[in-house]
C-alpha cells in the first residue's frame, strides 16, 4: 500500500532519501528545487511512502511555456528503483493529476540511471514514454554524457605524468569555501565566453546558488601558474559526489595542461575528505575543441552516458508545437 504526499517546504525525509539513494542527484535535492524557483520554475515535491519507508521521491519543475500550458521536469528524477511497477504505475498516476491542475503539456524525467539500464527504459516505454532524440543527446534539457570517475583516481602513470607536467609548468591548486572567490570564477566565465561566444547566467545565479547549496559543501578550487589564476572549478559536495559543476580556463594557457593538474587535485581532496565519486557536469565546456590537438579534459576515461530523458506527453498538438519552439527557448534559458 502506498501514500503519497506533497511537500512545500524543507523536509528531512525527502532529503534524506535523494542524499542516500543510489540514483539520487544533487539536481533533485531541496535546495536546487529553490534555486530554480528564482528563476522561473516552479518546484513541485512528491514523497512516496510504503507504509513508513520511503520508496520514491521527486522534484518536478514546473514552467510555464506559452498561453497557459506548462511542462513538468524532473531533473535526473525520480529518485527511485525502477524494478516495483506498483511503484511505476503509482507515482505516475499521482504526477498525471498534478500536471493536469498545471495544464500540463508533458512530463519529462531525466532518471539517475546509466544507459545499460535496460529494464528502466522498456518500462518507462510500456508506461506510454518517448525517448528523447536519442541520436542527438546534446538537444536534451540536461546533459546525457558527464564525466563520472571513482574514487579514489588510481592510474598511477598517468598522475605521476600530470604532476610532472605541473610541476615542470609551476602549477599549484589551492581551494577556497568563501563567496569573495566567486568573483575571480564569473570573471573567467566571462572572459572565455567572450572568446567562444558560450552564454552564461548573470552574477547572481552563482550567488543564489552559493547561498542556497553551502549547506551541502560550496568550494572553488583554483589553479594558478606562480600567483597568476589560470582555471577555476565549481564545485559541490552532496551525498557521496563531488560535482564539478562550472570549470573555465583562460585559453591563452591551455598548452600548460590546467585542467589535468585542477582535475586531479580536485580528486585527491575529494578522495582524503572520503567522497567516493566525481562526477564533471559541464561536458560542453570540457570537451570543446579549441585546436586539432588540444583538448580541455585529457583524462583517460570514458565518458559516464545516463540513461537519457524520456516524456510523457498529455496534449499531442501542443507537444508537437514545443518540438518546433524548443530551439528558441534552449537559446533563452541559455541567455
Amino acid at each position: 500500500m502506498f501514500t503519497c504526499r506533497i511537500i512545500d517546504q524543507q523536509d528531512h525525509d525527502y532529503d534524506n532519501h535523494i542524499l542516500t539513494h543510489p540514483y539520487g542527484h544533487l539536481f533533485q535535492s531541496y535546495p536546487w528545487g529553490e534555486l530554480k524557483k528564482t528563476f522561473g520554475w516552479q518546484p513541485l515535491r512528491l514523497i512516496v511512502y510504503e507504509k513508513v519507508r520511503v520508496v520514491a521521491a521527486v522534484t518536478l519543475l514546473n514552467h510555464q511555456l506559452y498561453n497557459d500550458y506548462s511542462l513538468l521536469y524532473a531533473p535526473r528524477g525520480p529518485v527511485m528503483y525502477f524494478d516495483d511497477d506498483r511503484l511505476l504505475e503509482f507515482l505516475f498516476g499521482k504526477i498525471s493529476a498534478l500536471a493536469q491542475s498545471v495544464n500540463a503539456v508533458f512530463l519529462k524525467i531525466d532518471p539517475a540511471l546509466p544507459r545499460l539500464a535496460s529494464r528502466a527504459h522498456q518500462k518507462l516505454l510500456q508506461l506510454g514514454f518517448k525517448q528523447v532524440d536519442k541520436v542527438h543527446p546534446q538537444k536534451s534539457l540536461q546533459l546525457t554524457q558527464v564525466y563520472r570517475i571513482h574514487l579514489p583516481y588510481q592510474n598511477r602513470s598517468h598522475i605521476t605524468l600530470i604532476k610532472n607536467v605541473g610541476k615542470a609548468n609551476r602549477l599549484s591548486v589551492e581551494w577556497s569555501s568563501s563567496m569573495d572567490r566567486l568573483k575571480i570564477f564569473y570573471a573567467l566565465l566571462l572572459e572565455y565566453s567572450e572568446l567562444t561566444e558560450i552564454k552564461v547566467r548573470t552574477f547572481s545565479y552563482y550567488q543564489r546558488m552559493w547561498d542556497l547549496l553551502q549547506e551541502y559543501g560550496v568550494y572553488l578550487f583554483l589553479v594558478k601558474q606562480k600567483n597568476y589564476v589560470i582555471g577555476t572549478s565549481l564545485l559541490i559536495t552532496f551525498g557521496s559526489t563531488c560535482y564539478s559543476l562550472y570549470t573555465v580556463y583562460r585559453q591563452r594557457h591551455l598548452g600548460l595542461y590546467p585542467e589535468s593538474f585542477l582535475h586531479l587535485a580536485i580528486m585527491e581532496w575529494a578522495a582524503k575528505a572520503g567522497y567516493k565519486n566525481y562526477e564533471i557536469i559541464d561536458t560542453l565546456l570540457t570537451t570543446k575543441q579549441t585546436s586539432l590537438d588540444t583538448r580541455l579534459f585529457s583524462f583517460p576515461v570514458e565518458p559516464y552516458t545516463y540513461l537519457g530523458e524520456f516524456d510523457l506527453i498529455y496534449r499531442p498538438w501542443q507537444y508537437r508545437l514545443w518540438n518546433v519552439l524548443y530551439p528558441i527557448y534552449n537559446w533563452s534559458v541559455k541567455a
